[in-house]
């Protein structure tokens, strides 16, 4: 049980040394959101800037056909985010529109469209707090690809041991799908200390344990 799993090393997420945003646009990537929306209830539990759940490198990798991204929106009058995903090469591959709560929560948006192996894609979430998009929207994207999962990750997913898997993911560098799992297992287990605990730690191991405590809202399950 979850309850009963104990971690083998000090990390759950154990990144890959290669694993980096494409040089060429790493340096226009953005983790965090650099426009405040709600100073007033701005703390240290719920900073008031949008934030992808992410590393710092801007980059992570899934194994899944349609992998879950995971955006924190602070408080805000907005109720409506875009969604987008466009190729190594900037093309626009898919956009839609997410609807949001202006409540301080963190959405799981699942990717629309099917990944293909070893290829970089970059995402975008912007949050819409005027009637149109402009260089105040505020926004944060990054990068994901899509990789071959190893024999850990097969044998770990034909158990139904979700920390199991997680920690799988984990150990193999596989950030999307690590938190996603993590993720859908505190949204099971709300009041389980132990994977409090270890969704804690693992937003620690990025430098985002501030949202820890925020809710999970899954926005789109396509």
């Amino acid at each position: 049980t979850a309850g009963g799993a104990s971690r083998s090393n000090g990390s759950l997420f154990a990144p890959k040394p290669d694993q980096s945003a494409p040089k060429q646009t790493a340096g226009g990537s953005s983790r965090e959101g650099d426009k405040y929306l709600s100073i007033s209830e701005n703390s240290i539990e719920q900073p008031g800037v949008i934030l992808a759940l992410l590393p710092k490198a801007y980059f992570g990798t899934t194994i899944s056909q349609n992998p879950k991204i995971l955006v924190y929106l602070p408080a805000s009058p907005a109720r409506k985010g875009i969604f987008s995903l466009k190729d190594a090469q900037g093309n626009t591959l898919h956009q839609m529109n997410v609807s949001v709560s202006g409540k301080a929560e963190v959405i799981s948006i699942k990717v629309p469209i099917n990944l293909q192996f070893e290829k970089n894609y970059q995402w975008f979430f912007a949050l819409q707090v005027d009637q149109t998009l402009s260089p105040r929207t505020p926004y944060v994207n990054g990068w994901i690809q899509r990789i071959q999962p190893d024999e850990k990750i097969i044998k770990s997913m034909q158990q139904k041991d979700l920390l199991k898997q997680a920690k799988a993911f984990g150990q193999g560098g596989v950030w999307y799908d690590c938190i996603a799992t993590l993720a859908k297992l505190r949204d099971i287990q709300p009041t389980n200390p132990s994977v409090n605990k270890h969704w804690s730690e693992l937003l620690a191991s990025v430098r985002l344990k501030q949202i820890g405590k925020a809710p999970l809202v899954v926005v789109n399950n396509i």
